[in-house]
């Protein structure tokens, strides 16, 4: 539901067009990031060898359906992204000249492989990927707006893409956490640290987007850079929420510490 509402108000209506084409109209060539090597990183060479890593990761930890379910999450997030894009045409009806762009390719598969990689971790080192992969996933979408390739509402697409295909997996594919064979949650504080960090993150992104929005309508005429910032802050408050919810409802999927007389074959 949310790709259809979303491509309904922002890309099928004069308004909502005008309003994402105000933030690229804030693109300037001296804020461009110096490199663009996290977006280039992201190609159907690098996407095949992922799931290729993942699958072998699964099958390292005898978990070599969790593995391919993780691979299902990429392709099948990239496939739907890719579709999406050639079915979803972008009517001209608020005289802009930039082409249909939705949803983010590059945002899409930046977080199902933050959520892939998640699938095959042990839970007491997913911590770690979970604030190195959003790290990574919020600064993919934020150099994607500031390069003026993708507006909000592809972003906001990309994030309902990939968060419908770590669901569907997790809920009607393999079981991901299995307590019988130890994967356990190790110290409970990172994870609790995690889930706060990932919240306050959200919370201030989100406050830091509204207020630059404010000022850069309120000021008369339009400003094109304060509302460029409010639609790079509300990519990444959509990103950082999308990996809130996977990442609380990963905890919801508790492994207890296995014991050690319990195992097979003692």
């Amino acid at each position: 539901m949310i790709v259809p509402l979303v491509y309904a108000v922002a890309v099928l209506t004069p308004a909502g067009q005008r309003i994402e084409d105000a933030a690229l109209g804030g693109v300037r060539e001296s804020d461009l990031f110096s490199s663009d090597t996290a977006l280039n990183v992201i190609s159907v060479p690098v996407i095949l060898l992922l799931v290729v890593v993942i699958a072998a990761v699964g099958l390292a930890r005898r978990r070599l359906a969790v593995g391919l379910g993780a691979g299902v999450v990429v392709l099948a997030s990239a496939a739907t992204s890719t579709l999406v894009k050639r079915i979803a045409e972008r009517p001209e009806i608020a005289q802009s000249t930039t082409p249909n762009s939705f949803p983010s390719g590059h945002a899409t598969i930046a977080l199902a492989a933050l959520f892939a990689v998640l699938m095959v971790t042990p839970r007491r080192f997913r911590p770690v990927v979970a604030i190195v992969g959003a790290a990574y996933a919020v600064f993919v979408a934020n150099q994607t707006v500031v390069y003026g390739w993708h507006r909000v509402s592809d972003i906001i697409g990309a994030c309902a893409i990939a968060l419908f295909w770590v669901g569907a997996v997790r809920a009607f594919g393999p079981r991901v956490d299995r307590g019988a064979r130890g994967d356990r949650d190790g110290h409970r504080g990172p994870r609790r640290l995690v889930t706060w960090v990932l919240l306050v993150a959200t919370g201030v992104t989100f406050l830091v987007g509204v207020a630059a929005l404010v000022y850069g309508v309120s000021s008369g005429a339009h400003d094109h850079g304060a509302i460029l910032v409010a639609g790079r802050m509300a990519s990444s408050a959509s990103v950082l929420a999308v990996v809130t919810i996977v990442w609380i409802a990963d905890g919801m999927h508790h492994a207890a510490r296995t014991d050690p007389e319990a195992l097979p074959g003692r």
